[in-house]
């Protein structure tokens, strides 16, 4: 038997492409009983097979190849398709698993759950210790709402919201991974400097100021398109998308970061468009995403979109987004940015569990 990948150019969660050869009689049954229940194959002659699979069917089929150099040509195919994010604090295999990434707003404004006490050191302490309780991977602080329609504030008035927050949080959680939600080059600086390990801009780091930022202290990204500033790659979503991270990813590796820092957001819920049609193309995006080999980031915890698309209350939000965040797993979405921590990472650990039964 010969084991082929094909496609080795494209990175993949959920299509990879295999080619048995030189079949002989008992290994075409051996592989009709062991792929029985994968249904994207086809046998192309008596000697060969062609077969699409994700990585979790892949990894689920090692165990029953016992032969050590048909086990060594999988397990090199398995490798290739390793998706890490890390830096210097943190390391999270996302190949096959998804984690939760909490969001902690430290804002009165914010779309979901603004409020006053979102200001106050005590509460927002008392949040991050529930949210890693229940499974948060990274914590994340915002300074100021960035939903459509926001009210702008100063850099410094952020950088004064957020400043005693993450003093807090470093000293009674020192083991945590924290990001700051910010779009403003001080605040970056200002978070880097007490010890922040992920920057997360919605405008992509788009200027020269926060580009020399990240170059000079080489954290972990999250870079977004979020459709304000319209298409400047290409006509549509799904092409401006890809070409745009593609490029987004090329900037950010020229100042020093590597593949494993960078994540990218594909910004559902930023473009104002009263249907929500520009949301839901994002979202079906993922997957396409993914070949660039780069985390992508599932931002959709309870945003408005799913009304007027679903036919969702407001209230009912928290159905839509678990029911959306499965299928966005499914297509190789890895890190999940959510209000609903306790919930998020049941999802997430049920989604993996019925992956590998």
């Amino acid at each position: 038997m010969k084991i082929i990948e094909l496609n080795q150019e494209q990175f993949s969660l959920k299509n990879i492409t295999i080619k048995f050869e030189q079949l002989n009689q008992d290994e075409h049954i051996f592989l009709s009983r062991v792929l029985k229940r994968v249904s994207s194959k086809v046998f192309l002659d008596t000697k060969s097979l062609l077969v699409f699979l994700d990585i979790d069917e892949l990894r689920n089929l090692l165990p029953f190849f016992k032969v050590e150099e048909q086990r060594r040509q999988l397990e090199l195919i398995i490798q290739r398709h390793q998706l890490i994010w890390s830096s210097e604090r943190f390391r999270f295999d996302l190949t096959s698993s998804a984690i939760v990434y909490s969001i902690v707003n430290v804002t009165p404004d914010s779309f979901y759950d603004g409020s006053v006490d979102h200001l106050q050191v005590d509460y927002i302490l008392k949040r991050v210790e529930s949210d890693l309780e229940n499974g948060a991977a990274v914590i994340e602080l915002g300074g100021k709402s960035s939903r459509p329609g926001y009210a702008d504030i100063s850099p410094e008035e952020e950088w004064l919201r957020l400043e005693k927050p993450l003093k807090a949080i470093k000293q009674h959680f020192p083991q945590a991974i924290v990001a700051i939600d910010t779009d403003e080059a001080l605040v970056m600086e200002r978070t880097l400097d007490l010890g922040a390990d992920i920057i997360n801009d919605i405008d992509g780091f788009d200027t020269h100021e926060k580009l020399e930022v990240i170059q000079n202290y080489r954290p972990a990204v999250v870079a977004m398109n979020n459709g304000r500033a319209g298409f400047n790659f290409a006509e549509n979503v799904f092409d401006e998308l890809p070409l745009f991270f593609e490029e987004k990813a090329k900037e950010l590796r020229a100042i020093g970061l590597k593949n494993e820092q960078i994540c990218i957001d594909p910004g559902v819920g930023f473009f104002k468009g009263d249907s929500g049609l520009d949301s839901v193309q994002r979202l079906k995006a993922t997957e396409r995403l993914t070949h660039l080999g780069l985390p992508v980031m599932v931002a959709i915890s309870r945003k408005s979109f799913m009304e007027s698309i679903f036919n969702v209350v407001s209230k009912d939000r928290l159905f839509s987004t678990l029911m959306l965040e499965a299928q966005m797993i499914l297509d190789g979405g890895r890190i999940l940015r959510v209000h609903d921590v306790k919930e998020t990472k049941v999802l997430i650990d049920a989604v993996k569990r019925y992956k590998e039964i």
